[in-house]
C-alpha cells in the first residue's frame, strides 16, 4: 500500500512539474517565436521601398550549352541557333540565341533583385531589335516606370543590351514592358497608373 501511494505521488509530482514547464516555458517560447516572425515580416516590408526609377540589373554571357538546354524545353529545334551554317546561311555571323531565352533573364530581376521575393509576374511585351549572338554577353535590365499603391502593382521597363568586348558599347536587342505585384514592399512618393488592363 505505502509503495502504490510512493508511485501515486511520483506520478503526480511529475505531471505537475510537465505542466508548469509546458505552460511557463513552451508556451512563452511559442509565443516569442510567433511575435518575433511578425516582426520580421513587417521589417521585411518596411526594408523594401519602391521608387519610381529604382532599377536592377544582370549581366552574362549566354553560352551555346544554355541555348542546347532551353531549345528542347520550347520544342524550338530551328538549326540557326544550334548549327553555325544554318546561322550563317540565314545571315547571321554565328549561332543565334532564343529571343525568349535572353528575355527570360528578367524573371530572376524581378523575382531576386526588384521587387524581389514574393513577387508575382503580371505581364510582359516583347520587341525584338536586334539579334544576340552565342557568347555574347548581354545585360537585362528593369526600370520601376509607375505602381499602383491599392494594389500593389509595379510596372516596369525591361531592356536587353548586348555588350561589345572591346568598346563597352551597348546595342539595344530586347525592349518592353512588364508588370508585377508584390504585397511585401511599400511605396515612396505618388505615380499615376496609365497600363492597359489585359482582357
Amino acid at each position: 500500500m505505502h509503495v502504490l501511494i510512493y508511485l501515486f505521488c511520483c506520478c503526480f509530482f511529475l505531471l505537475s512539474h510537465s505542466f508548469f514547464l509546458f505552460f511557463n516555458f513552451f508556451l512563452p517560447v511559442t509565443f516569442l517565436y510567433r511575435l518575433l516572425s511578425m516582426l520580421k515580416v513587417c521589417l521585411g516590408r518596411m526594408g523594401r521601398v519602391i521608387r519610381i526609377g529604382d532599377t536592377a540589373f544582370t549581366r552574362r554571357v549566354i553560352s551555346q550549352e544554355d541555348v542546347k538546354a532551353f531549345g528542347p524545353l520550347v520544342g524550338d529545334n530551328n538549326p540557326i541557333h544550334f548549327d553555325e551554317n544554318a546561322a550563317k546561311a540565314a545571315g547571321f555571323p554565328s549561332t543565334v540565341v532564343y529571343g525568349m531565352l535572353a528575355g527570360s533573364l528578367f524573371s530572376g530581376l524581378l523575382g531576386s533583385e526588384l521587387p524581389g521575393p514574393q513577387s508575382i509576374y503580371l505581364s510582359q511585351t516583347l520587341r525584338f531589335l536586334a539579334p544576340v549572338l552565342v557568347g555574347d554577353e548581354v545585360e537585362a535590365r528593369v526600370t520601376v516606370t509607375q505602381f499602383k499603391k491599392s494594389k500593389f502593382m509595379i510596372a516596369f521597363r525591361t531592356t536587353v543590351s548586348r555588350i561589345d568586348p572591346e568598346t563597352g558599347k551597348e546595342t539595344l536587342c530586347i525592349v518592353g514592358t512588364s508588370v508585377g505585384m508584390n504585397k511585401t514592399v511599400t511605396f515612396e512618393g505618388e505615380s499615376e497608373w496609365t497600363v492597359p488592363r489585359v482582357e
